[in-house]
């Protein structure tokens, strides 16, 4: 009886072990010597993650489900570098915020959904804390209308996806539209803060 006593002490201990190596070396990632370089490489991990959940197409059965969400931005968005960190961070916070949604529906692998709910959240902390280290203030949006234009994209996929009851393939067409717009948009702005 005392050997099972000490297996769960010693699984106890492992437990918290672990746990704070997970958390140390969260804390360590937060390395904002290059910010955007770190951004780049977790973005490319984000887009990834993102094709990995579901089908690299849109199931054909769906293909009644897709809209054109109007994404408000055009290339010449974010040539300014205050409006191009302002625009990332907003983005990054309204994506993690809609992958924290009523995805039941959705037939992705839940794993690689997790996964990228965690690094989505991750990635969002990192630039706000790395951001506002590097500039020494939160980034604001010289144009105030190309925040109202991005904050009414994001409600429009929301109700998207509200008014199609979180289906599966709702959920499809929203994440394909997310992988649109980080392969282009996203990456374009970080190029525009790397200059």
């Amino acid at each position: 009886m005392a050997t099972i006593h000490f297996y769960f002490y010693l699984f106890g201990c492992f437990q918290h072990i672990v746990l704070f190596l997970l958390l140390s070396s969260g804390i360590r990632s937060l390395d904002c010597n290059h910010p955007v370089k770190c951004q780049q490489s977790r973005t490319v991990n984000i887009m990834k993650l993102l094709e990995s959940m579901g089908p690299k197409t849109i199931p054909w059965q769906c293909f009644n489900k897709i809209q054109d969400f109007a994404f408000p931005i055009g290339n010449d968005t974010g040539s300014i570098k205050e409006d191009a960190r302002a625009t990332f961070g907003l983005m990054l916070e309204q994506i993690n915020r809609i992958f924290w949604q009523n995805f039941t529906k959705a037939e992705w692998n839940m794993t690689v959904t997790e996964h990228l709910q965690t690094s989505l959240h991750q990635q969002l902390v990192q630039w706000e804390k790395c951001s506002v280290a590097e500039t020494g203030k939160k980034a604001t949006f010289k144009d105030v209308r190309m925040k109202l234009k991005l904050r009414k994209y994001f409600l429009r996929l929301d109700t998207f996806l509200k008014d199609e009851e979180y289906s599966s393939c709702a959920w499809e067409a929203v994440r394909h539209e997310i992988m649109g717009i980080q392969v282009v948009f996203l990456d374009q702005l970080l190029r525009t803060l790397q200059r």
